[in-house]
């Protein structure tokens, strides 16, 4: 009974959701401009305005499908059925999206065809482990780390939730042991801020579009790559230095860990072929996508790989490996792994996001020049320094308690509008903003992830999260702030 009438309740909280975010489509629609916005541009802010709030309320998928209906009626791409053709080509067609059909299949497979249990594997048996807590933990933490930038962090919480556990339970550690909130709430932490590590795939791609589109401006791989593992690598050292040297929980009842022993009792069955070809896929995958940025143009293959880009790479890659087969099956079960593996709602909301935030950036919206005349008393004037802490703050604060990327798109126009007007280059200010927003765990509205770590009451307490994960996200900021960003300027 008292499920039925949560459900219920759940379910009216949905409708009236849906009722506010469709409402803020439609009323913008009859709303006179308001400052430099057009009668256009009045129309596309209320369907972006309702995506984000749909999008961070109830669902990803269908309010995407309506915003671009309504951004399609909205004459922005131009009049009558043209337009919503147009709108709707142009969303669809964009690269960004086409690339994200194909990257979510092939990185699915991984999961699908089960690299992801040898992955994590690897990581715990490595003897250095052995008798050595918090070269485990470092450890452990690094398989999370690793299977949230390929996949994502709710597929390396699944994965390594009950491989903790089942450690846990081997040691007797207990919710009553110290160690056991930091070590779980530390979990989530490298989990989700391991998102963002790769631009070419899943929701960071929504952020790294949208400051191409906006910007006119191509995101180099390699320098954001090695700015969110230089930072990410930071904060997870200083997180077990911390707790090793300053909280110093009791772990004398893991001590004992023997990765051989750990290898004996969970023997996984020989890898074959399949995967094997996936985890020699992956780093090739990764080293062509990098080499344009570090080797000669003139250079044979980087020429072919410039005409290629990343969506031909990886539909070059997903075509050969449909094609080559092991005991009668394709390495890559397209459809296989579509059906199970492909996130429909990743997939609308990239399209929307992209094509919403160009029309929002474009001129003949007025969106652009009105942030400029209704922000700057806030942020004109500031210096970069100032304007830059003020742009990760916020993007901490709304990222807990809203869509991490729409947060993130709904900042491009500011950061963009501001660089321009300090004269400084706003990739830099856009990427750190693009990782800031991943850093959310202290809501279950903060993501998806969160919402399943703040449900496992029989792991997590809310006091806990609060407890330990403000403190991250503080340092989180501070990192970004002090090292990230002096990082960037000189990366990008």
């Amino acid at each position: 009974m008292m499920s039925a009438q949560v459900d219920k309740s759940a379910e009216m909280k949905r409708y009236i959701h849906s009722v506010i975010g469709i409402a803020i489509m439609i009323v913008f629609q009859f709303i006179a401009p308001i400052g430099a916005i057009t009668p256009v541009g009045m129309k596309v802010v209320g369907a972006f305005l309702g995506m984000v709030y749909l999008w961070s309320m109830v669902d990803t998928l269908w309010p995407s499908v309506l915003g671009l209906l309504v951004i399609g009626f909205s004459g922005f791409a131009g009049e009558g059925p043209p337009g919503m053709i147009a709108t709707m080509l142009n969303a669809f067609g964009n690269f960004t999206v086409i690339l994200t059909l194909f990257a979510m299949i092939l990185f699915g497979a991984l999961y699908h065809v089960g690299c992801t249990n040898y992955i994590a594997h690897w990581f715990l048996t490595r003897k250095i482990i052995t008798g050595r807590p918090y070269v485990f933990i470092a450890s452990f933490y690094a398989a999370c780390f690793l299977l949230a930038a390929l996949l994502s962090p709710i597929i390396s919480l699944l994965v390594l939730w009950p491989i903790a556990l089942s450690i846990m339970e081997e040691f007797h550690v207990t919710k009553s042991d110290k160690i056991w909130p930091y070590f779980f709430v530390g979990m989530f932490f490298v989990s989700t801020i391991g998102q963002p590590l790769f631009p070419f795939k899943g929701a960071q791609l929504i952020v790294v579009a949208a400051f191409e589109q906006m910007s006119n401006t191509s995101v180099p791989y390699l320098p954001y790559m090695l700015l969110n593992l230089c930072i990410c690598v930071l904060l997870m050292a200083t997180y077990i230095l911390f707790l090793k040297f300053i909280i110093r929980p009791d772990v004398s009842k893991i001590k004992d860990i023997d990765a051989d022993r750990y290898a004996t009792e969970n023997q996984l069955p020989p890898i074959n072929l399949r995967q094997k070809a996936y985890l020699i896929m992956l780093p090739i995958y990764i080293i062509l996508l990098l080499m344009p940025n570090f080797l000669p143009a003139n250079f044979p293959l980087v020429s072919s790989l410039k005409i290629l880009g990343p969506m031909g790479l990886t539909m070059f890659i997903a075509v050969l490996f449909s094609i080559l087969r092991y005991e009668g099956k394709p390495f890559l079960e397209f459809k296989e792994v579509a059906y199970r593996q492909f996130n429909w709602g990743i997939y609308f909301m990239i399209a929307a996001a992209v094509y919403g935030a160009n029309a929002l950036s474009d001129d003949a919206t007025g969106v652009k020049a009105f942030l400029l005349d209704t922000l700057n008393p806030l942020l004109g004037g500031r210096s970069e320094f100032t304007f830059m802490i003020i742009m990760f703050t916020v993007a901490l604060i709304i990222t807990n308690f809203a869509n991490n990327a729409a947060m993130a798109v709904v900042l491009m126009p500011v950061i963009i509008a501001f660089s321009e007007q300090m004269g400084i280059n706003p990739m830099p200010v856009a990427m750190g903003v693009g990782m800031m927003v991943f850093v959310a765990m202290l809501t279950p509205a903060a993501s998806p992830h969160a919402g399943m770590m703040h449900g496992y009451k029989s792991i997590y307490s809310t006091g806990d999260i609060m407890r330990l994960g403000f403190p991250l996200c503080i340092l989180a900021l501070a990192y970004y702030c002090l090292i990230g960003y002096p990082l960037a300027k000189f990366l990008f």
